[in-house]
């Protein structure tokens, strides 16, 4: 298929795609996943506040609740009962580092919050650490995991040509696979995917992606592209978007891929396997 062939017009309505900043901070509502209980702590990870940044670096929260609240520094009475830490971890060699803390007393009172400066050293993940149950955890969280192509989405529906709606309709169910060391659809594989997430305009997405337009109504996306750092996908780079439920789309040669999550990929069985009760 011409990726230049087809437009890349999307309809609202079919799609569910209006992210403003109000819908993103809906989205954005804390969702806590228990990874450690121990005799002192509880150790949570916020699976709806994880995003990508430039460098295979995944940004995580963390949650740490204690049992019995400690005291902020030996010079001061005040105690905390929570402490939140943003950590990256780096999905190519599995180093990760420490990049913000905050700390908040027993009714949710924050007592203080600094970022790391200078940024933390990167360090090694030791097998069978937290860190390391942490890192395995963010490799099977969406967009991870395994994907089938229910539908596509493309410009008006009755006036696209038939030539193309053969290929198309030859790409459903087809399997695929997201992971950060490798993203594949079909039989194109990328072993060397990045991804990164993006806020901008469509016009702004559009360029970095060198097409004439998305096409989407909305002034701004919540989306993450995928770029091919070697070989395998033409073109190299794609685009996904969060739509309802289950369902993600991706846009591939020209049309939005509706990709239906595969909940047998194995992603819930592993965090069950994480869990540690007392």
């Amino acid at each position: 298929m011409n990726p230049g062939s087809l437009l890349i017009k999307v309809f609202a309505a079919g799609l569910v795609l209006s992210l403003t900043p109000f819908a993103l901070a809906q989205q954005a509502k804390d969702k806590w996943q228990r990874l450690y209980t121990g005799e002192d702590s509880i150790i949570e990870l916020n699976i709806s506040n994880t995003r990508f940044e430039p460098g295979y670096v995944m940004r995580a929260e963390i949650r740490t609740t204690f049992s019995e609240p400690k005291r902020v520094s030996s010079t001061s009475e005040e105690k905390y009962k929570t402490r939140l830490e943003t950590i990256d971890f780096r999905l190519n060699d599995k180093r990760y580092r420490l990049f913000e803390t905050t700390i908040l007393d027993s009714s949710g009172r924050m007592l203080s919050s600094y970022k790391i400066t200078p940024v933390d050293e990167w360090r090694v993940i030791k097998p069978n650490s937290i860190m390391d149950r942490l890192f395995n955890t963010l490799r099977v969280l969406p967009p991870f995991g395994n994907w089938m192509v229910k539908s596509y989405r493309f410009a008006d529906e009755v006036s696209k040509p038939i030539s193309n709606t053969r290929e198309l309709d030859g790409l459903i169910g087809t399997p695929v696979r997201l992971s950060p060391d490798q993203a594949a659809v079909g039989t194109k594989i990328c072993s060397f995917p990045a991804y990164e997430d993006k806020h901008a305009t469509k016009e702004e997405l559009a360029r970095e992606l060198g097409t004439d337009s998305i096409g989407i109504v909305t002034g701004y996306l919540g989306s993450i592209s995928v770029k091919c750092t070697g070989d395998g996908w033409t073109p190299p780079q794609s685009l996904l978007i969060k739509a309802t439920g289950d369902e993600m789309l991706m846009l591939w040669e020209g049309v939005f891929l509706v990709l239906q999550h595969d909940r047998q990929g194995g992603g819930s069985d592993l965090i069950r396997t994480l869990k540690r009760r007392p």
